[in-house]
């Protein structure tokens, strides 16, 4: 596969079809919200191995909708490729596709509530999180106005913001998950949000009983061009950062916990980290599979550009319509090269997984 589909919907028809064509169980739960073309968005799971499996890999695509066309094709990819007759008669491969339909299916990382569904976990439970460096960052991050935001009016300002209080300062302002303002980037909802309500319902369905489980969530975005980096919530130096560097390739394995070198922000309302909470009794672990494209500023003007294209514009204007394109393909580069190395380092990843499971 050189090039990958454009659209939620050719991605929803091609998981259909390999899980038609292996013959494996599928099931689908539509979202209230719409499509572009008033279609019906759903969370599609289905399933190889095990139904009743003592030790379960699951594997996520389009939590960040806009980011789930390559997590997509590698789950497609692994219904092609993986014989279940081939798997321990008590182990189970999970698929939830399109963890969020209505932002595959508008090029957009938020959910129909502009709710970031990483952020989302137990939202409906206790108060949410503080994040005190986001305020500040909000009118520079979600600029108003009539015109499109430029570069040049985020560059300089966020550079002062580096000087004065250190890269990790900002990275933990901007990414780490907000809660004050519904309008803003990595909004983290004031209630749980239908998708991870009903994630969260397929894996305590499918992994009920399980003594051991690990989730892989699939991202793009983060990291050098074309090469894989495992995020994880474990402590730098701690029992479950052991077990992922033994099973992974630990050059590509960083925690987001206790590293001082670390290039992404610790998180809060991560899915992954939130289904050991439906797993009480099992040995548990998750992971985020990010494959890089660009420069995380980069990457922040794309997103902080199509953000006020929905806040503010017209996606019928050229103009605008030109800066979600902009954001579609910095998520997921037009490129075939890319794609071939993402590919290839997903299904590596995804491998490693499916053997780390299967020798628990």
């Amino acid at each position: 596969m050189s090039t990958l589909p454009l659209t939620y919907d050719e991605c929803r028809a091609r998981f259909r079809r390999a899980a038609a064509d292996a013959d494996r169980p599928l099931r689908d739960r539509a979202i209230e919200a719409r499509g572009p073309f008033d279609q019906r968005l759903t969370i599609d799971a289905s399933w190889l191995g095990s139904d009743r499996p003592e030790r379960a890999l699951v594997v996520m695509s389009g939590t960040h909708g806009v980011e789930g066309f390559i997590g997509s094709a590698l789950q497609c990819d692994l219904l092609d490729r993986l014989d279940p007759a081939a798997l321990p008669t008590d182990v189970a491969v999970l698929l939830v596709h399109a963890v969020n339909p209505w932002g595959m299916a508008w090029w957009r990382r938020q959910n129909e509530s502009n709710v970031d569904l990483n952020r989302n976990w137990a939202r409906d439970r206790g108060d949410p999180p503080t994040n005190p460096g986001y305020p500040e960052l909000h009118p520079l991050l979600c600029p108003d106005g009539d015109e499109p935001p430029t570069a040049a009016s985020f560059l300089d300002p966020i550079a002062r913001y580096v000087e004065e209080h250190g890269i990790a300062w900002v990275r933990a302002a901007v990414s780490g998950g907000q809660y004050t303002h519904r309008d803003g980037l990595y909004f983290g909802g004031d209630r749980v949000e239908a998708s991870t309500r009903i994630v969260g319902e397929v894996v305590a369905e499918r992994l009920a009983g399980a003594r051991a489980a690990l989730s892989i969530d699939l991202h793009t975005g983060h990291g050098a061009y074309g090469e894989p980096t495992i995020l994880s919530d474990q402590p730098l130096g701690s029992p479950g950062d052991g077990w992922l560097r033994a099973r992974f390739d630990p050059d590509i394995v960083e925690t987001t916990v206790g590293d001082p070198d670390a290039t992404s922000a610790t998180k809060v309302g991560q899915l992954g980290h939130g289904f050991a909470e439906l797993l009480p009794d099992a040995e548990y672990h998750s992971v985020t599979l990010e494959i890089g494209t660009y420069r995380d500023t980069r990457m922040l003007l794309h997103e902080r550009a199509e953000h006020w294209v929905h806040r503010h514009g017209d996606r019928s204007d050229p103009a605008h319509a030109a800066i979600v394109w902009d954001h579609r393909t910095a998520s997921t580069p037009h490129d075939p090269a890319w794609v071939a190395a993402a590919m290839r380092h997903g299904r590596r990843v995804l491998d490693d997984g499916l053997t780390a499971i299967i020798r628990t």
